[in-house]
C-alpha cells in the first residue's frame, strides 16, 4: 500500500484545545513543527484520504458537503469563479431601469444615456418639492450581481456576504496538528476510508472518547521546506538554544543529544506573570530533556544558568515549572500544606517547582497557616491582568487559574449583575485572591447602582493577603476581618465602624460555614445581596444552603454554582441542581413557594478528558 505523506488534524472546539493538546503530548503525537490556527470554513472539503493538497491545503474528512464557492463572474470579480466560468461566459451586473420596469444591462442604460435619454434616476419625476437627490433617499434599487452557483442573479451584498462567510475563520475551532499519517488512498472504492471508524479510533486511543462527538478529523501535508528550528523561531527558544549550546556540554550527556533535538523538544506554551515565567508540566518529560537530566539535574548550577538566559528573553527574573517533578532531594515541594489522603482546604499550589530564581520563604506547616507579615514581605508576587484587572499572588502559596478568563468576564458583562436598579451587594463564598469578586466590583464602579461592596469568605492566609494587595492595585479600598475582629463584632454589634459601610470588598479571613452569622454582624442597613458566587471545584455543594440563607429574600436573585461534571451528565446535573435548591429554598421558606430555576449552564472549560467544568446560573425568585 501506498505511504501517504499527509498527517492527520484534529478540529476541535476551543474549549476542547488544552484537553486534546495534552493528550496528543502524552502520546507523544503532537506536531511541534505546526501551529495550533482557526479552522477554516473554506479548507471544509470533500476528500478521499489520501488526496494530494499540497502543504497549504487540508481536507476535511468528516463532512460531505462541498463548500459554499466564493465566485461572481463579472470580469471585475473573474478571480473569484471558476476558470471554465470565468473564461467562458460573462454575466454582466443588472441595474434597474425605472421607466422599463426591469433590471437591464448597464450597457443597454450607457446606450441610452448617449443617444440623450436620461437614466434611471432623471426618468423618474419627483414629487412636488422634492429634487431627484430626495427622492434617492427613500428609493433604493441594488445593483444585482449574477451567481454561478445558485444560478441566478442576486443582489451583490448578498454575495460577498456568504463569500466573506465562507472565508471567515470558525473562531469556535481550532486545527491541532498530530504526527498521526494519514492513510493513502485505496484502489478499490470500497475500500475509502470509513472517517468516522478513523474518527473513533484516534479518539479512543487517546483517552477522548467522552468528547468524540465533538471533534472531526482533517489532514495536512507538512511542509519540507521549514526545518524544525525555523518552527521554534520565538525569543524564548532561541534564547534556550543559544544557552543550551553555550553553558552546557552536552558531549558528556551523549553523542546523539543535541541541542536541536532539545529546542524542538521544548514546548510552544508557556505562561508569563511577571516576574515568573511558568513553564507547562510537560516540559522537561520528553526523551531528549530525560536524557539531558541524568547528567544535568533541572536545579543543577548549570541549568539554573540556562534557565537564567531564557528568562530574561521573555522579560521574567525567575522560573518555575508546572508540575512536581522530582529534581533533587534539595527540592522544595509546597506539598507540605497537606499529608496522605487529607483535604487541601487552603488550595495550596501542590505542583509548582522553582527552578530559578528565590520565591520567599519555603512552605512549612508554619508558613503556610500562619504567616508573619515578614514572610508576606519576603515572598514573591506576581501579577496578571484580565478583562483590565489586576490580580497578584505568591506561586509557591496560592494557586492561579488563567483558564477562568472568560468566566470572570462573563461576570462583568452579566445582564443580571450590571442590570440591577438598586445598590447591591455580591457575596463570594470562596473568593481565594479575588478571581471573581474583582470582577462583580468593577462591574459596580460602572454605574451608581449595581454592585456596590463585594462580601468575601477566604480561609487562606496568603490567599486573603493577595485580595487585599490586588484591590489596592485596582484603586479599591479592602478591609479584612479576621477572628478576632468578628469576635469583636459579636460582643459589640451596634458599635460605629463606618470603615465597613464604606469598603469596596470586605473580606472574613474565616470558613463560609458561618457566613451567615457573621454576615448579620454587619451594622444595617445593609444592601441586598443579588449574587452568591460559589467557585470551588469540583463541588461547592456543602456551602448550597448558606448561599439561599444569604440570599436576599423579598428581591430574590443569583447563585452561581461551579461544578466539575461529566460531558455527558451536563443537562442531568442541571435537573438535580434545579431540584436540590428549589428544596433548600422550600424548607427555608415553608410559608412561601419561590421559584427556583437553573436559566444557563456555562461551560467554562475542559477539566479533564470527559470532565468539563461548568457554572450552573441559578436564579431563585423573591417573595410573591
Amino acid at each position: 500500500m501506498e505511504t501517504s505523506t499527509s498527517r492527520i488534524v484534529l478540529v476541535v472546539p476551543k474549549q476542547h484545545v488544552k484537553t486534546v493538546k495534552s493528550a496528543l503530548e502524552r502520546a507523544g503525537q503532537f506536531d511541534r513543527n505546526s501551529k495550533i490556527v482557526p479552522d477554516l470554513d473554506s479548507e471544509r472539503v470533500s476528500s478521499a484520504v489520501g488526496n494530494s493538497t499540497g502543504p497549504t491545503q487540508s481536507a476535511d474528512l468528516s463532512r460531505s458537503s462541498p463548500p459554499e464557492a466564493d465566485t461572481a463572474a463579472s470580469p471585475a470579480e473573474a478571480s473569484h469563479a471558476p476558470p471554465n466560468l470565468t473564461q467562458q461566459s460573462r454575466f454582466p451586473r443588472l441595474h434597474f431601469d425605472a421607466t422599463r420596469g426591469e433590471y437591464v444591462d448597464q450597457s443597454s442604460l450607457e446606450d441610452r444615456t448617449q443617444r440623450g435619454s436620461q437614466i434611471v434616476e432623471n426618468e423618474t419625476s419627483s414629487p412636488a418639492g422634492e429634487s431627484p437627490g430626495d427622492r434617492d433617499s427613500h428609493i433604493r434599487f441594488p445593483t444585482l450581481q449574477f451567481d454561478v452557483v445558485r444560478g441566478e442573479y442576486v443582489e451583490r451584498s448578498t454575495v460577498n456576504t456568504e463569500a466573506d462567510k465562507a472565508r471567515e475563520p470558525d473562531q469556535n475551532r481550532m486545527r491541532i496538528p498530530t504526527t498521526i499519517p494519514c492513510p493513502a488512498p485505496r484502489n478499490s472504492s470500497n475500500d475509502i476510508l470509513d472517517a468516522e471508524g478513523l474518527k473513533s479510533k484516534i479518539t479512543e486511543d487517546l483517552a477522548l472518547s467522552e468528547i468524540s462527538t465533538d471533534i472531526s478529523i482533517s489532514h495536512h501535508v507538512p511542509s519540507t521546506a521549514a526545518s524544525p528550528r525555523a518552527a521554534h523561531s520565538s525569543p524564548l527558544h532561541k534564547a534556550l538554544g543559544t544557552a543550551l549550546t553555550l553553558l552546557l556540554d552536552l558531549a558528556s550527556v551523549s553523542h546523539t543529544l543535541t541541542v536541536e533535538a532539545l529546542v524542538t523538544a521544548f514546548p510552544d506554551g508557556y505562561s508569563v506573570y511577571k516576574p515568573m515565567l511558568l513553564l507547562p508540566h510537560n516540559a522537561l518529560s520528553s526523551a531528549p530533556w530525560r536524557a539531558l537530566s541524568t547528567t544535568y539535574p533541572a536545579d543543577s548550577d548549570e541549568m539554573k544558568a540556562v534557565w537564567r538566559d531564557t528568562a530574561i528573553s521573555v522579560g521574567a527574573t525567575h522560573v518555575a515549572i508546572n508540575a512536581p517533578i522530582p529534581i533533587s532531594t534539595s527540592s522544595t515541594s509546597a506539598s507540605l500544606s497537606t499529608t496522605a489522603g487529607e483535604e487541601n482546604i487552603l488550595r495550596s499550589p501542590t505542583n509548582l517547582t522553582p527552578l530559578y530564581g528565590n520565591f520567599g520563604p519555603a512552605p512549612t506547616s508554619q508558613t503556610i497557616t500562619s504567616p508573619s507579615a515578614t514572610d508576606f514581605a519576603d515572598a514573591l508576587w506576581v501579577t496578571a491582568r484580565q478583562n483590565g484587572i489586576w490580580q497578584t499572588w505568591a506561586p509557591l502559596y496560592t494557586m492561579f487559574s488563567r483558564g477562568n478568563v472568560n468566566e470572570k468576564a462573563r461576570i462583568l458583562n452579566l445582564a443580571s449583575v450590571n442590570n440591577l436598579d438598586v445598590a447591591s451587594t455580591a457575596v463570594d463564598l470562596y473568593a481565594g485572591i479575588g478571581y471573581f469578586a474583582f470582577s462583580y466590583k468593577k462591574s459596580g464602579d460602572r454605574r451608581d447602582t449595581g454592585i456596590k461592596q463585594v462580601a468575601c469568605w477566604e480561609i487562606n492566609p496568603w490567599s486573603v493577603e493577595g485580595l487585599r494587595r490586588g484591590a489596592e492595585m485596582n484603586g479599591w479600598t479592602c478591609r479584612v476581618l479576621k477572628d478576632t475582629d468578628i469576635a469583636q463584632l459579636r460582643e459589640s454589634p451596634s458599635r460605629d465602624d463606618s470603615c465597613l459601610d464604606q469598603a469596596d470588598l470586605l473580606v472574613f479571613q474565616t470558613s463560609n460555614e458561618s457566613a451567615e452569622t457573621d454576615y448579620a454582624l454587619l451594622p444595617s442597613p445593609k444592601p441586598p445581596v443579588r449574587h452568591v458566587n460559589l467557585g470551588l471545584l469540583p463541588s461547592s455543594k456543602l456551602s448550597w444552603g448558606v448561599a439561599v440563607a444569604m440570599l436576599d429574600k423579598q428581591l430574590g436573585g443569583w447563585i452561581h454554582v461551579h461544578e466539575n461534571v461529566g460531558v455527558k451528565d451536563v443537562e442531568t446535573r442541571r435537573k438535580v441542581i434545579e431540584e436540590e435548591f428549589q428544596s433548600l429554598v422550600d424548607k427555608r421558606d415553608a410559608a412561601t413557594r419561590r421559584k427556583v430555576l437553573v436559566e444557563h449552564v456555562e461551560k467554562v472549560k475542559m477539566y479533564a478528558p470527559g470532565v468539563v467544568h461548568c457554572v450552573f446560573d441559578v436564579v431563585i425568585g423573591g417573595d410573591i
